[in-house]
């Protein structure tokens, strides 16, 4: 006589938004992580190819945090890359509207150093 036992397998699908769902890599990265990741270090490549190379460094450094298993070193470091990209697009633009205006693209620069630096400590506070 056999005996048969039936084994029911349970299925967790993951129901939430493809924004917080999980990453191939683990269980804390979220696919958030990836795009916030791609979209910093691609603006590091732009901003170490037009020339600004510490503010590149800084996105850089900031794309790869993004990705780490902590979430809150990841949620941080986004934060700070942003604002770093921030600061980088104001004194860019700020840099041509003052060499327009006044002939001087040092001060839109400083102004766009300081958006960026003002923000990161806004934040951090």
């Amino acid at each position: 006589m056999e005996l048969e036992t039936a084994v029911r397998v349970r299925i967790k699908i993951d129901d939430r938004s493809f924004w917080w769902r999980r990453s191939f890599l683990g269980e804390n990265i979220s696919n958030g992580n990836w795009i916030i990741a791609l979209i910093l270090l691609l603006a590091c490549g732009g901003a170490i190819h037009s020339g600004w190379i510490w503010a590149g460094v800084g996105l850089g450094v900031a794309g790869l945090l993004s990705i780490v298993w902590n979430e809150s070193v990841a949620k941080t470091s986004t934060i700070v890359g942003s604002w770093i990209a921030a600061g980088v697009a104001s004194a860019w633009l700020l840099g041509m509207l003052c060499d327009a205006m006044f002939g001087n693209p040092p001060i839109g620069h400083a102004l766009g150093l300081v958006i960026g630096i003002v923000g990161i400590i806004k934040t951090i506070d």
